[in-house]
């Protein structure tokens, strides 16, 4: 029954797919006959911009329309043991510890080699701790990929990057596909269940959701997938044939999606099963490494859709270009607010549509294409998201994370300024119709609103969080006095305590950890980093780690990251995924860039801006006075949510399991997971 209502459902979603793109066409050909008349320096920019973002959600629907049903388990064949890369670049040495100690539960594990693009001192030690081989990267391989493959011994291995959690059946599982002798290359499902950070949107989202848990596995279908790295098996063999060909001195995502091609054109099949989460993804709270992950995203793109290759099938060559919709999405966006401060400073239109068209065409293509892509990618795709994404990733490739869209932000800014000046008082721009204005100004609003909101300038969090630490109560002893350990990461502990401390003081705390692996001792001297006072007899105290020994260290991984991730997984012995150890991020403080404060003070000036233009001349008193409220309304509501807010609002983030993806036991966690 289950699986009736969910091929019910993904009908149901073809069905207003396909009217959103019957009425996308109508509209964008009434468009192409209608261009007479118009201004062509800027009527064809715009229906460019339209068709391009028609044949992107085209393509994405073309992804999307195979049904995904949770596959069944085939018989069980003899699995053989391989080899396990484990690849490091700039995560922490706490987060490798975590990777090295899934390892040991999981089956079917032969050799465990430690890639170290890094090449630091601390993980060559971690590497002899656990007694694994140790590579370094030359100054050719960027990605680990080449050295990597030259190290193993089996004809498959298994690919992971450091901070990256397993489930202790992953081999088991990875090797069904390659039933099928054409798969080179198996992706695994990887989940993320942070809610906070610098890769999450609204709503705790994390941005490669939809890539990653509908997307790829769509495309698997087909066996058209693309190589995304942490959580893969592969072929050696095909590996080393694709290598040949591809740009080894690459950065780590361009070698794969370039090794991808490489495999589609020799023939080979690459798999994404999308049935189970098998891999729980490291959260990454570094806007360095985000902004290059994006920028490299788009110029691999650029590659993939520039390759003149004619040994793509259609099917391939499709695939392809539906990977690189949101990749490349910022051109687009870029090219929207372009043709948008043009519009609205020269005082062109670049189309007049009749209401009936608008109503009959237009907005249906946009609602229905819109929802029949979060309906076909099972709402992993929200609406908003391709917006948000395609204005993240605007701006040049060198340049800093959020640069071109602030430029963006700062031109529509200054051109409703300059627009509602010149109404009201210059009259020094070109005159419209009141009309065609008051739309322009409202896609304005509309797209100053959500970049806004992408720099996290509105009323969401005003902190980012740098690791997990998962709520404990354990009895502990620090200095002289009894206390109780109420949180725990791999850098510190939180303590209920009836004494108070000052800050920077010194003391040894001691305590117990449980992990699957046994009991650890903890006696580690700590620093006092803060005192809160609860009430008038008890205190809570923050304390920061001293040196910690390697048994420690370890104990500290499995019990904070490891058993967190399975127990969310669905894969921890005698636990359930409702059970699951509560988390929460620590908060630290933000790195606010330069300028935060200038672009609240712009768009509050733009949306004065934009009051004033609309009440300018040629209208009778109480129409007037009726604009003049509407727009009073939403500049109020704009200083509110981007000021005020700003200063109140101290959301607190939960980790939690991601509410459309699979885990293991086949249920969803989802309870609320708050530290009081």
């Amino acid at each position: 029954m289950v699986k009736a209502m969910r091929r019910t459902e993904h009908t149901i979603a073809r069905v207003v797919t396909l009217i959103g793109l019957v009425a996308s066409c109508f509209y964008l050909f009434w468009r192409a006959l209608f261009l007479a008349g118009t201004d062509l320096w800027l009527s064809i920019p715009v229906l460019l911009v339209e068709m391009s973002g028609f044949v992107g959600g085209a393509l994405l629907v073309w992804a999307l329309w195979p049904h995904l049903a949770r596959q069944s388990s085939p018989a069980e064949s003899v699995v053989s043991a391989v080899d396990v890369l484990v690849r490091v670049h700039h995560q922490g040495e706490h987060e490798l510890r975590a990777t090295l100690m899934a390892l040991r539960a999981v089956a079917n594990v032969s050799d465990i080699i430690i890639v170290d693009i890094s090449a630091r001192p601390s993980i060559a030690s971690i590497a002899a701790e656990f007694q694994h081989m140790y590579a370094v990267t030359d100054a050719g391989d960027c990605s680990g990929v080449a050295t990597g493959v030259g190290a193993v011994r089996t004809p498959r291995f298994l690919l992971l990057d450091a901070g990256d959690v397993p489930t202790t059946d992953i081999v088991s599982r990875l090797t069904r596909a390659f039933v099928d002798e054409r798969v080179a290359v198996v992706q695994g499902l990887g989940v993320s269940f942070a809610t906070d950070s610098i890769e999450h949107g609204p709503h705790g989202r994390h941005d490669l959701t939809f890539e990653r848990g509908a997307l790829n596995p769509a495309l698997g279908a087909r066996g058209c997938a693309v190589w995304t790295g942490s959580g893969s098996l592969v072929a050696v063999d095909a590996l080393r044939e694709a290598l040949a060909d591809s740009l080894v001195s690459a950065t780590l995502l361009e070698i794969h999606w370039a090794v991808t091609a490489e495999l589609m054109s020799a023939g080979w099949r690459i798999a994404a099963p999308s049935d189970v989460a098998v891999l729980a993804h490291r959260v990454e709270h570094s806007g360095t490494a985000v902004h290059a992950d994006r920028r490299a995203r788009v110029r691999a793109a650029r590659r993939l859709v520039a390759r003149g290759r004619t040994s793509y099938s259609a099917r391939q060559r499709l695939a392809i270009w539906a990977w690189c919709v949101r990749p490349l999405s910022g051109l687009r966006r870029a090219a929207f607010i372009g043709v948008l401060v043009c519009a609205i400073y020269s005082g062109s239109i670049a189309f007049s549509a009749p209401l009936w068209l608008m109503l009959a065409a237009w907005l249906p293509g946009f609602v229905a294409t819109s929802v029949g892509l979060c309906l076909l990618s099972g709402w992993r795709l929200r609406p908003g998201d391709r917006a948000r994404w395609s204005l993240a990733s605007m701006g040049p490739a060198g340049a800093q994370f959020g640069v071109g869209l602030i430029s963006a932000i700062t031109a529509i800014c200054l051109v409703l300024v300059v627009r509602g000046l010149s109404d009201q008082f210059t009259h020094a721009l070109g005159r419209m119709p009141r009309e065609s204005l008051e739309g322009l100004i409202a896609v304005a609003l509309w797209t100053l609103a959500l970049s806004l909101d992408v720099l996290h300038l509105l009323a969401r969090r005003t902190r980012k969080r740098r690791t997990a630490r998962v709520a404990s109560l354990l009895p502990a002893v620090f200095g002289e006095r009894s206390a109780k350990i109420v949180d725990l990461t791999a850098h510190g502990a939180g303590l209920l305590s009836q004494t108070a401390l000052a800050r920077g003081q010194r003391a040894l705390l001691v305590s117990t950890i449980t992990t699957a692996s046994g009991v650890t001792e903890i006696r580690v001297p700590c620093v006092v980093g803060s005192v809160t006072a609860i009430d008038t007899d008890s205190w809570r105290l923050g304390v920061m780690f001293g040196e910690v020994n390697n048994a420690l260290a370890n104990a500290l991984s499995e019990f904070c990251t490891v058993e967190p991730m399975w127990e969310r997984l669905g894969v921890m012995p005698e636990t359930s995924v409702t059970e699951a150890r509560r988390m929460e991020y620590v908060q630290e403080s933000d790195d606010a860039f330069v300028g935060r404060g200038m672009l609240r003070f712009l768009s509050i000036v733009a949306l004065v801006g934009a009051v004033v233009s609309s009440v300018s001349g040629n209208f009778d008193a109480t129409r007037s006075s009726t604009r003049l409220l509407i727009w009073s309304v939403i500049a109020l509501a704009g200083l509110i949510g981007g000021s005020l807010l700003l200063g109140l609002a101290r959301p607190r983030a939960i980790a939690h399991s991601a509410n459309a993806l699979p885990s293991n036991s086949g249920s969803s966690f989802s309870p609320d997971l708050a530290i009081k």
